[in-house]
Protein backbone atom coordinates (compact mmCIF):
# COMPACT_ATOMS: atom_id res chain seq x y z
CA UNK A 1 0.00 0.00 0.00
CA UNK A 2 1.30 3.27 -0.97
CA UNK A 3 1.24 5.83 1.69
CA UNK A 4 -0.48 9.51 0.36
CA UNK A 5 1.70 12.41 0.57
CA UNK A 6 0.74 14.65 3.68
CA UNK A 7 0.77 18.88 3.07
CA UNK A 8 4.20 20.23 4.64
CA UNK A 9 4.35 23.05 7.59
CA UNK A 10 4.94 25.08 4.31
CA UNK A 11 1.71 24.30 3.02
CA UNK A 12 -0.34 24.70 5.94
CA UNK A 13 1.07 28.06 6.88
CA UNK A 14 -0.40 28.88 2.96
CA UNK A 15 -3.49 27.25 3.47
CA UNK A 16 -3.98 29.38 6.79
CA UNK A 17 -2.80 32.50 5.33
CA UNK A 18 -5.77 32.06 2.17
CA UNK A 19 -8.00 31.28 4.31
CA UNK A 20 -7.51 33.93 6.75
CA UNK A 21 -7.32 36.69 3.84
CA UNK A 22 -10.49 35.05 2.65
CA UNK A 23 -12.74 34.78 5.77
CA UNK A 24 -11.59 37.98 7.90
CA UNK A 25 -9.27 40.38 5.19
CA UNK A 26 -6.22 39.42 7.46
CA UNK A 27 -2.91 39.26 5.65
CA UNK A 28 -0.18 39.55 8.26
CA UNK A 29 -0.28 36.48 10.93
CA UNK A 30 1.98 34.25 13.28
CA UNK A 31 1.67 30.12 13.77
CA UNK A 32 1.99 29.82 17.58
CA UNK A 33 1.73 26.17 17.45
CA UNK A 34 1.32 23.15 14.99
CA UNK A 35 1.13 19.86 15.53
CA UNK A 36 0.18 17.24 12.96
CA UNK A 37 -2.27 13.78 14.42
CA UNK A 38 -2.00 11.31 12.06
CA UNK A 39 -4.41 13.09 9.33
CA UNK A 40 -4.56 16.43 10.56
CA UNK A 41 -2.60 19.54 11.22
CA UNK A 42 -3.73 20.89 14.30
CA UNK A 43 -2.92 25.11 14.62
CA UNK A 44 -3.30 28.15 16.43
CA UNK A 45 -2.80 31.62 15.31
CA UNK A 46 -2.51 34.88 16.49
CA UNK A 47 -3.02 38.29 14.35
CA UNK A 48 -4.52 41.64 14.76
CA UNK A 49 -7.93 42.64 13.69
CA UNK A 50 -9.15 45.80 12.92
CA UNK A 51 -12.62 46.60 14.39
CA UNK A 52 -13.66 50.71 13.79
CA UNK A 53 -10.52 52.42 14.91
CA UNK A 54 -9.33 49.46 16.97
CA UNK A 55 -6.60 46.98 16.34
CA UNK A 56 -7.18 43.99 18.71
CA UNK A 57 -4.45 41.38 18.90
CA UNK A 58 -6.93 37.99 18.15
CA UNK A 59 -6.08 34.39 18.19
CA UNK A 60 -8.09 31.35 15.91
CA UNK A 61 -7.36 27.20 15.86
CA UNK A 62 -7.57 25.24 12.60
CA UNK A 63 -7.72 21.73 12.14
CA UNK A 64 -6.57 21.14 8.42
CA UNK A 65 -6.75 17.51 6.44
CA UNK A 66 -3.13 16.81 6.21
CA UNK A 67 -4.20 15.10 2.59
CA UNK A 68 -6.36 17.20 1.07
CA UNK A 69 -5.56 20.60 2.58
CA UNK A 70 -9.22 21.20 3.39
CA UNK A 71 -9.71 23.32 6.51
CA UNK A 72 -12.27 21.47 8.56
CA UNK A 73 -11.95 23.27 11.35
CA UNK A 74 -11.93 26.85 12.45
CA UNK A 75 -12.45 29.24 15.51
CA UNK A 76 -11.72 32.87 15.95
CA UNK A 77 -11.31 33.42 19.39
CA UNK A 78 -10.00 30.47 20.58
CA UNK A 79 -7.37 28.12 20.24
CA UNK A 80 -6.15 24.42 21.03
CA UNK A 81 -4.62 23.63 24.29
CA UNK A 82 -2.06 20.70 24.52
Amino acid sequence: MEETEKLTFADVKKRIGEHLKTALNVEEFSMTFAKQQENVWKVNVEFKEKVGSTVWPTSALFSIDATTGEVTEFHKGRYWRF
